[in-house]
């Protein structure tokens, strides 16, 4: 049986930190990055949702804030994005995440579709979008079940 979390829970979170800090492409792409996103994953197979909040410094992780509720949440739902602490909300259910990770859907098809919502200034998302695309990168490498 493997070790391997699933993707989405605590463990592969914190799988998930320790590669975006060791990862040397992710952090010559990321290396300038001081900001704080925020990614939500609804409905997770667990019956979960997950709002996980990373705070990165210099393009590395400093910190993650994890929320875990019973899915639906209608208080994690509902919640405004904090655009003063926040750079970035994304927000979809797990069967996004999981396509997006599989790369069957990718940045530009994601912003594109109703299934996938992001929240925050369109100015400062599209000009780090290397960043986001090197973390979807970067946890696609994570070793993971789905």
């Amino acid at each position: 049986m493997s070790d391997a979390p699933r993707y989405w829970t605590p463990a592969f979170v914190e799988r998930f930190v320790e590669a975006l800090n060791q990862d040397e492409e992710f952090q010559s792409t990321a290396g300038g990055f001081s900001s704080v996103i925020e990614l939500r994953c609804f409905n997770t197979p667990e019956g979960e949702d997950v709002s996980a909040t990373y705070t990165f410094d210099e393009g590395t992780v400093v910190d993650v804030d994890l929320w875990i509720d019973e899915a639906p949440s209608d208080e994690m739902r509902e919640e405004p994005v904090d655009k003063e602490a926040v750079m970035a909300r994304a927000t979809a259910d797990y069967d996004v995440w999981v396509r997006m990770d599989k790369g069957e859907m990718g940045a530009a098809e994601a912003l594109a579709s109703p299934d996938y919502q992001i929240e925050g200034s369109m100015m400062q998302i599209m000009s780090n979008m290397g960043v986001f695309r090197g973390m979807n990168a970067v946890a696609a490498d994570v070793e993971k079940v789905y």
